[in-house]
């Protein structure tokens, strides 16, 4: 098992691989009297293609997330064990992964063995597929008749051509209809098998006791040998679609606009995939966060009453999404298109940025979700766990954010506007 210094604070993470496959990332915080333990495979909404032994096999969307259902069709269902002994439990299904998670401060061995047992095996039957099919018909009809979850996956469907970020997670009605036993169970048995499964666990919990469990309880877990690999989309540059109009049943208007960017726009900078991402967040957040000066114009001209933004991050590609409430969704449009492309950072406000996102770091060193998901979007990044971020934040130089500004391009753009009913003619 190897020990890492977290920043090179007192707080340790302990990881191992195991002969089975499954990685394990455990951080015992003292003063904690709570724990966390997220068990998931990573496998997700975008997984739709895969292969094995080298076949093709190819299944409808939302099949993620379906599978995800019927995880919990299980003797003593999880949600009535772990009630029993005050933990909270949930799981959630993302375009990249899908986990099984607890929050307790109790029984720790009692439900860390649950959680690892829980994912043993599956038992399905036509008829339980059947009538989970109309479960998830109703939950994703709730969803449609939320205008930023509808602006956000129509968003994505404008922008990609061929990559499963195009698809809703929760799958298109036809293909929730379309289903089948067997196709869950290839999937289950492709993905829900410990060489592509972690277990992260961080809190009040005791290394050797923790191994011991997880040893324990996977010493018989079923395995599969197939080789399975992800099937990776030859992406476009160009978008699917550059502006769509949406009525709704809204108040006031949404706008959504998103920029395509090909990675290997910065092939020839030399540095590593943490310090591209963080240099583009850099840029991002200190162009259009909620300290920047252009917000605050923008705020003052009334051109929106609220904004947000997220980055995508895929194998080729960066999309840049951003989102405003608003009644000049055309000002704030022209506004942002003449604004992106001459974005201003001094070098004072990225050393400030630097600043904000280490003291960020450091307060989230002892807080046991935002450990647990550091980790995470660690090994979905990056493969390994980043030990010694601050550090290379503190590294980072204004030289090199300025040449990633330079290659950048924001050409291949998406539009899309949620109107009110009212103002259909």
């Amino acid at each position: 098992m190897k020990e890492i210094r977290i920043n090179n604070f007192k707080e340790k993470l302990f990881y191992e691989k195991l002969d089975n496959g499954l990685e394990v990332f455990l951080v015992p915080l003292k003063n904690k009297n709570n724990y966390t333990c997220m068990f998931g495979t990573k496998y997700g909404g975008r997984d739709i293609k895969f292969f094995v032994d080298g076949k093709l096999i190819e299944t409808p969307t939302g099949i993620a997330h379906f599978l995800e259902h019927k995880m919990f069709e299980k003797d003593e269902d999880p949600f009535h064990f772990y009630q029993k002994y005050g933990t909270d439990v949930n799981a959630s299904t993302s375009y990249d992964y899908t986990a099984y998670y607890i929050l307790g401060n109790k029984k720790y061995e009692k439900n860390l063995t649950y959680l690892l047992n829980w994912l043993k095996d599956l038992n399905l039957t036509d008829q339980l597929v059947q009538k989970e099919k109309d479960i998830i018909l109703e939950e994703a009809s709730m969803y449609k008749d939320s205008p930023d979850r509808v602006l956000s996956e129509k968003l994505k469907a404008n922008t990609f051509i061929n990559d499963a970020y195009k698809n809703k997670v929760i799958g298109f009605d036809d293909d929730i209809k379309s289903i089948t036993k067997e196709q869950i169970m290839c999937c289950y048995n492709s993905f829900y098998n410990l060489k592509n499964m972690f277990l992260i666990c961080t809190g009040n919990i005791d290394v050797s006791l923790t191994m011991k469990i997880v040893k324990e309880c996977t010493k018989d877990y079923r395995t599969n040998n197939s080789k399975i690999e992800k099937y990776i989309a030859d992406e476009s540059d160009k978008v699917y679609k550059d502006f769509e109009e949406i009525f709704m049943n809204v108040d006031i208007p949404r706008v959504g606009m998103a920029f395509k960017i090909n990675k290997n726009l910065f092939h020839d900078l030399s540095i590593t995939s943490f310090d591209l991402d963080f240099y583009l967040y850099s840029l991002v957040n200190i162009g259009f966060g909620f300290t920047s000066d252009i917000r605050d114009k923008w705020l003052n001209d009334n051109l929106f009453i609220n904004s947000n933004y997220r980055i995508l991050s895929t194998k080729t590609h960066y999309v840049l999404e951003f989102y405003a409430t608003t009644y000049k969704c055309e000002e704030l449009i022209k506004e942002m298109e003449h604004y992106i492309n001459d974005i201003k950072i001094d070098e004072d406000s990225f050393s400030r940025y630097k600043k904000v996102w280490i003291a960020s770091e450091v307060k989230s060193s002892t807080n046991i979700n935002s450990i647990k998901y550091s980790i995470l979007d660690d090994i979905l990044d990056y493969g390994e766990f980043i030990p010694n971020k601050l550090e290379r934040i503190n590294n980072l130089s204004y030289n090199e954010l300025l040449k990633v500004k330079d290659a950048l391009s924001f050409k291949n753009k998406v539009v899309v506007k949620i109107k009110p009913f009212s103002n259909k003619i």
